[in-house]
């Protein structure tokens, strides 16, 4: 929601900008006001994908540590396997003894 925000300000704040600077200024001082609207608006565009980008990154790391998280288990059940396997070895070889 915080994200939304400031994108909707630093795009209104730039589209009012050029149109003020469009309407009311002259000369040099309008050109100087386009220019910042556009970096305005460009700064938007930034800040949009950026915010797309670690999305994606965050869910990436999110789906790598549950994989981490399944081959820990996974290895835990192989030990607890392992060595259930070693103790009935070992019951059978007294069992033969006797």
């Amino acid at each position: 929601m915080k994200k939304f925000i400031y994108c909707f300000l630093l795009v209104t704040l730039s589209i009012l900008e050029g149109w003020y600077s469009y309407t009311y200024l002259s000369g040099k001082w309008e050109l100087a006001g386009i220019f910042i609207a556009g970096m305005g608006i460009g700064m938007f565009l930034m800040f949009f994908k950026l915010n797309v980008k670690n999305d994606k990154i965050n869910s990436y790391k999110r789906e790598l540590e549950k994989e981490s998280v399944i081959s820990d288990e996974k290895a835990a059940k192989v030990k607890v396997l392992e060595s259930k396997i070693e103790v009935l070895e070992k019951a059978l070889e007294e069992a033969l003894k006797k």
